[in-house]
């Protein structure tokens, strides 16, 4: 049977019941009939009496009586229907006709609820077909790469993708000498590309395995355009302006996180004491979370410590404050300031240039802002003491 924008005619009549709005239907009884020319389509009557409805097919165009007729071709009553189509342009052009009631076609929107058609659903080797053409020559000039895909459970397979000189091919199977290889299941590679499935959650729950280099899976994003999916509907074009926003007024941190944010100016990190376990608190909180008592005493700890935890990211955050995206990798840290013990930790970024050759253990000491004036951004950053 002939589709129309991915729709049949029959699809159409065939849902029509499950589609049917009681609560629209009240006091009304008519009869429609549907005669759908050309290839494609047919003849179906569909009876709305006493709130419910009964759709039937009709064969010689014996639809006995009616309350109202409409008539057109089968691509024509699909536009329509999904909305593809003006009604009153088709009307106005000739190319839908009506007998009988007119008034009943202006109850039909409240008869019946819109026909959606189902999206078809997209398979991992849908978006690997499709990635030659999504390759991006200029965001991987000098690439000489090979990158496999090993996609497990139902819908998966194997694939290579071969990147050398601005080009890009695709190959079944892996390759011995892959720089890079993508483990993961069809599904979740789906929903990876659809925006269903967050990267850094599919990496830290085990279900998205990077083996090789790393700067290569991390250029892979912009290597390749976006996946789009071809039947799924788009909406409006949004128009983005970034821009960091800047309001005239201040805003109120609390007397107790206040007091820390002085202490930077003057190059000291306060940590407030709990009075009954005793426990540090950095950045203080005016609440202790382990006692749930009221924390007054400040003590000046640091402000050289020990590296206590070192994370390497590869997710391209924004900055909370600038929305700039901060380039990766970069390294988390969580500092155990001199002064502190157990899990008196405090967070925050480490040098750069540091990175490589960081371990848990070392000694650093923060690097302070030139102009500090009691904001996040009065520390830089913790660097290695060498």
């Amino acid at each position: 049977m002939s589709e129309y924008f991915g729709t049949t005619v029959e699809d159409i009549f065939r849902t029509q019941t499950e589609r049917f709005r009681a609560e629209g239907a009240e006091g009304v009884d008519a009869v429609f009939a549907y005669d759908i020319s050309g290839e494609g389509g047919g003849q179906w009557k569909v009876t709305v009496r006493e709130g419910t409805s009964k759709t039937e097919s009709v064969e010689g165009g014996e639809y006995g009586d009616y309350s109202v007729k409409l008539m057109t071709d089968a691509e024509t009553f699909v536009g329509i229907t999904i909305g593809k189509i003006d009604g009153t342009e088709a009307l106005g052009s000739g190319k839908l006709g009506i007998d009988g009631d007119m008034s009943l076609i202006m109850v039909l929107p409240q008869l019946f609820t819109k026909y959606v058609p189902p999206q078809k659903a997209v398979t991992a080797r849908d978006i690997i077909t499709t990635a030659v053409e999504r390759f991006r020559p200029d965001k991987a000039e000098g690439m000489d790469v090979t990158v496999g895909y090993d996609f497990e459970g139902e819908g998966g397979g194997q694939w290579t993708a071969v990147i050398k000189d601005g080009t890009c091919t695709f190959e079944e199977g892996l390759r011995e000498d892959l720089t890079v290889c993508n483990i993961v299941s069809a599904q979740d590679y789906v929903d990876l590309m659809l925006g269903k499935l967050d990267p850094m959650v599919a990496i830290g729950a085990g279900r998205l395995r990077l083996d090789g280099d790393m700067e290569v899976a991390q250029a892979l994003p912009r290597i390749f355009a976006k996946y789009e999916a071809a039947d799924v509907e788009k909406g409006p074009e949004l128009i983005a302006l970034k821009k960091t926003i800047s309001v005239n007024m201040r805003f109120s941190t609390g007397p107790v996180m206040g007091r820390f944010f002085e202490g930077l100016m003057e190059k000291k990190i306060l940590a407030n004491v709990c009075p009954e376990c005793g426990r540090k608190q950095l950045p203080p909180r005016e609440v202790c979370a382990i006692c749930r008592c009221r924390v007054h005493d400040f003590q000046e700890v640091g402000p050289e410590g020990a590296l206590a935890r070192i994370e390497d990211v590869y997710y391209a955050s924004p900055d909370p404050l600038t929305g700039e995206t901060r380039e990766t990798p970069y390294g988390v840290i969580y500092v155990l300031l001199d002064g502190c013990k157990g899990l008196e930790t405090f967070w925050h970024m480490l040098k750069p240039e540091d990175l490589e050759d960081a371990e848990h253990g070392d000694r650093v000491r923060p690097v302070w802002n030139d102009e500090r004036v009691g904001s996040v951004n009065d520390i830089l950053y913790f660097e290695l003491i060498r």
